[in-house]
């Protein structure tokens, strides 16, 4: 037995440094999977300008619409100022107005037989937390330009792509340049709310119509400054695809009356348990799909320790999710996130509910499915007394993978590195929801990124105090758009 236990350690040590040696080679031998094009930033006519017309759009109110409170009107103020200010895109373009406030704008290419791109981004913005304006450095609507920032809510989301792009096709339509691809601009103005009356609409109408589609852009992801581990400065991250998103009502009953004399089971404490087994219990964890590709592309920019981690996935995936749970932002890319949000009872202190309901907010994993998440959630609930209900309309299957060899992602990749630079450019998941979710169905082919470069501070400023976009980074989305739209 002493001589086997011997042979087997030596067995073991020899198969832990035999796989340490691989991945060493492995870390050592990455590469870079393509060459970044030459520099190409365009020149901008007037800066000073350009900077204005953003600030001055930050300072009109564009609130996400609600039944109670559609606001419509602050949205036809932008339309008049956009039409002031960008008047060859008006004169050229078929200009549509959808349901009193989304903007979408036709540029008929040269060779119509080719299939269009579309270009989305939104005009309304998230009101400001009642309570928090006099935190803000800036009022929220100011649009102040002060210390190298534009201020003002929308100057992130998503406002400053609205007006980038109509100042990137200005430019191109005064210096002579037409498209070959029809173009498609598309601002929707309730994409804060799930856009079911703006882009949706747009992208039914798109079916409809037998309108086909190369690619579509749309805000997401970003050039992540410093915050991805290992590499020492900027990554360009391109959502490739979008989780799904479904809202499930849990519902357990039992009986009411008074709560001076409560039943041995009551509904509250039948929905908290049901709870704590969903929390116990979450969906599969893994580092597959576009997580995976991220790595694999962002890899072989890492400093070496880095590379040996996560260029070797096979042997560290363990030790990689274990890290990335305990972030809440990384821990979303590795699987279904269920988060309760709403909670709901007796309507008052001294009666017993007959239901208690809690709202799970769910965003799917692309592995998993609306069904699959509805199939887990009753196995885990494993209770006839509870119901799991879907509820609204806002609704989603995660969204198909777009092709990293499309003409789509080869364009965006060209016009990343023509204005920022050989920067590593790398595809992601975007676990959020955005308006591009309504055109899957016309192409899956589509990418979710702005190009600005953002740190982690400023990404607590999105729907957060203090929004900026600071100048140098808007000119360079303006500059960015310019060559996107060029290679269309």
């Amino acid at each position: 037995m002493k001589i086997f236990l011997i042979r087997a350690a030596m067995l073991i040590s020899v198969i832990v440094l035999g796989g340490l040696s691989l991945a060493i080679v492995r870390a050592a031998s990455l590469s870079s999977s393509a060459e970044p094009a030459e520099l190409d930033r365009p020149s901008l006519t007037d800066e000073r300008v350009i900077v204005k017309r953003l600030a001055h759009a930050l300072t009109i109110p564009t609130l996400s619409p609600t039944p109670s409170e559609p606001q419509l009107e602050r949205f036809g103020e932008l339309h008049a100022e956009l039409e002031a200010w960008f008047p060859r895109v008006h004169a050229r373009a078929e200009k549509e107005v959808i349901n009193g406030a989304t903007l979408l704008f036709t540029i008929r290419g040269s060779e119509p037989e080719l299939p269009g791109v579309a270009f989305l981004a939104h005009q309304d913005v998230v009101p400001v937390e009642e309570g928090t304006e006099r935190e803000w450095t800036h009022p929220p609507f100011s649009g102040a330009v002060e210390d190298g920032y534009i201020w003002g809510r929308g100057a992130l989301d998503n406002k400053h792509n609205v007006m980038a792009l109509l100042e990137a096709l200005e430019h191109l339509l005064e210096s002579g340049e037409l498209p070959q691809h029809t173009l498609y601009l598309v601002f929707g103005h309730d994409e804060e709310v799930g856009g079911m009356h703006g882009a949706r609409v747009v992208a039914e109408g798109f079916k409809s119509e037998g309108v086909e589609l190369a690619a579509v852009y749309d805000e997401g992801l970003i050039i992540a400054d410093g915050i991805v581990p290992g590499i020492d400065g900027a990554i360009a991250l391109v959502g490739i695809t979008e989780k799904g998103y479904v809202t499930l009502e849990v519902t357990a009953s039992s009986d009411g009356g008074h709560a001076s004399m409560p039943p041995k089971e009551l509904a509250a404490v039948k929905l908290s348990r049901a709870l704590e087994r969903l929390y116990e219990s979450p969906m599969r964890a893994a580092i597959d799909g576009p997580t995976r590709r991220m790595f694999d592309e962002a890899a072989p920019h890492m400093d070496f320790g880095m590379r040996l981690v996560f260029g070797n996935l096979w042997l560290t995936e363990p030790l990689v999710i274990s890290q990335m749970a305990k972030s809440p932002s990384t821990h979303a890319a590795l699987r279904t996130t269920i988060a309760p949000t709403m909670l709901r009872a007796s309507p008052r202190e001294n009666v017993l509910p007959q239901q208690a309901t809690a709202t799970l907010n769910i965003r799917i994993h692309p592995r998993d499915s609306i069904a699959s998440v509805i199939a887990h959630v009753n196995e885990v609930v494993d209770d006839p007394t509870i119901s799991v209900t879907p509820v609204s309309d806002m609704r989603a299957e995660p969204g198909p993978v777009a092709s990293m060899e499309s003409q789509g992602f080869l364009a965006l990749r060209d016009a990343i590195h023509e204005v920022f630079g050989p920067i590593p450019v790398a595809p992601n998941m975007l676990i959020a929801a955005a308006d591009a979710r309504h055109f899957t169905s016309l192409t899956s082919n589509v990418f979710r990124f702005q190009a600005v470069a953002l740190t982690s501070n400023d990404l607590e400023r999105i729907h957060g105090t203090d929004e900026r976009i600071s100048t140098e980074a808007y000119l360079d989305l303006v500059r960015f758009y310019v060559q996107l739209l060029r290679k269309w």
